[in-house]
């Protein structure tokens, strides 16, 4: 193939373009099992940077990265709009995932006129496949949901959480507060139902030893950032127990995988947070990806439901030599900026906030940037005339921008393409520009189920 013939080839087809007769059959075929991994709120710089990251932290590379160089896998950008918007909010993304139909932001599987739609987990438990949930977020936070539940509000949890119960086999992350009666708003024993229901509810890191019907609550709300080193079980943890439990599925399985707190750090602008939760999720992928690599029946898809607040790293010195270092920097960080709010103290100072961000971060900040979080963390506003990082997180991420080399364009949501990377039976059709409705009819395919949802007409 010579130069002019190479660049006529359509994007999405490269690969194939290269790859073997058999390899490209491969990828073409049928999967047995489906992995679907998400990396919530990563936008496309995160994946460089996190590959950076992990080569300082731990001395090899990311899983992620290392796929996006596979001939064999399947690559390609996901356009990820709402109905309403296109900056889309994670119910509606995992939604259009979970019933090929767009929604508005804030709704789970309901069309603006009140419509449910049929999730692809009930689809799949009704072919006798079973199914898995796994995040580090509250299990019946809106990326899960989209795949297992209907609800007109995202923020009713505690509703979302019932209909797992004959939806989906294996559920684990966190959200004890959605499932007990004593933190329910409608006081439902929502454990006691799983229960009762055939689930070994399990709560602690050193329960997970049985695979079966599991509800795994590990947390009162999310679970935990990677940084705060906490005594849960890790995502890869988690994930590996999930895949155990689905041994034995004869018809197979569906799965979701969500590293969830890298959305949550995104918000807040707090990189060191961000990087560590992307290598946990990345260390989830691995736990997929052997697992297929193992079976050669099984389609694993990672991706992301929309970017976050767009993180980059910027040139940092003379021809920009210093722009590797600043990963070293962002080692040094101890936890995550959810902890310094209490560490400040209610009438927060300059003083204070220098030696608390040492303490901290690893990182002397200066006297006049000192004044300017200590101002915002008081609630004072005018410091930053970005208003979406007029607040301390984000006044916060902008001076430790200065030391770390990375800045964030705000703290909410963006528009970006997203990633999405399969390997495995199946891959061949993500490859390209993908529509996030695009991804239901695929998988419903794969797994026999002949199904179609409403959709409303999008402007």
């Amino acid at each position: 193939m010579n130069r002019r013939s190479l660049l006529s080839v359509p994007l999405g087809l490269g690969a194939a373009a290269v790859l073997s007769p058999a390899q490209v059959k491969a990828k073409a075929g049928r999967p047995k099992n489906i992995i679907f991994c998400v990396s919530d709120g990563m936008s496309p710089g995160v994946l460089m940077m996190a590959e950076y990251f992990s080569k300082i932290a731990r001395g090899k590379g990311t899983r992620w990265a290392a796929l996006m160089n596979d001939m064999t896998a399947s690559r390609g950008v996901q356009d990820v709009a709402a109905l309403n918007s296109p900056v889309t909010d994670s119910s509606s993304s995992s939604s259009a995932w979970g019933s090929g139909s767009r929604i508005n932001n804030a709704q789970v599987n309901v069309l603006p006129d009140g419509t449910p739609l049929t999730p692809i987990m009930q689809l799949a438990k009704q072919a006798g496949k079973r199914t898995a949930l796994v995040t580090t977020a509250t299990v019946t936070h809106a990326t899960p949901a989209g795949f297992a539940a209907s609800q007109p509000r995202r923020d009713d949890e505690h509703l979302i959480g019932l209909q797992y119960q004959d939806r989906v086999n294996v559920v684990m992350g966190g959200g004890v507060k959605f499932f007990e009666a004593g933190k329910r708003k409608d006081k439902v024993d929502a454990v006691g139902k799983f229960a009762q229901a055939g689930y070994r509810v399990m709560r602690t890191k050193a329960e997970i030893k049985q695979a079966g019907k599991v509800l795994g609550l590990f947390s009162d709300g999310h679970m935990p950032y990677t940084i705060e080193k906490a005594d849960v079980p890790t995502l890869a943890e988690m994930t590996q127990f999930a895949l155990d439990g689905m041994a034995g599925a004869s018809k197979g399985f569906i799965m979701q995988v969500e590293g969830a707190r890298v959305d949550h750090a995104a918000h807040n602008n707090d990189i060191a947070a961000q990087l560590w939760d992307q290598l946990a999720f990345d260390d989830a992928l691995g736990v997929c990806l052997d697992y297929a690599a193992k079976r050669g029946d099984t389609l694993v898809i990672t991706t992301s439901d929309h970017g976050n607040s767009s993180p980059g790293l910027n040139g940092m010195g003379a021809e920009y030599v210093n722009s590797g270092k600043c990963f070293e920097a962002i080692l040094k960080a101890k936890g995550s900026f959810d902890q310094l709010p209490k560490m400040f103290g209610s009438k927060p100072t300059a003083a204070r906030v220098r030696e608390v961000i040492e303490a901290q971060n690893g990182v002397v900040i200066t006297p006049t940037e000192a004044e300017w979080v200590a101002a915002a963390a008081g609630g004072k506003k005018g410091i930053s005339i970005n208003r979406l990082q007029d607040v301390m997180f984000g006044v916060l991420g902008q001076v430790l921008s200065n030391y770390y080399g990375v800045g964030y364009t705000g703290t909410t949501h963006t528009s970006e393409y997203t990633f999405i990377t399969s390997t495995g039976p199946g891959s061949l059709p993500f490859e390209g520009l993908v529509r996030n409705t695009d991804v239901f009819p695929r998988l419903t395919k794969y797994m026999g189920i002949q199904f179609k949802n409403p959709a409303a007409a999008q402007g």
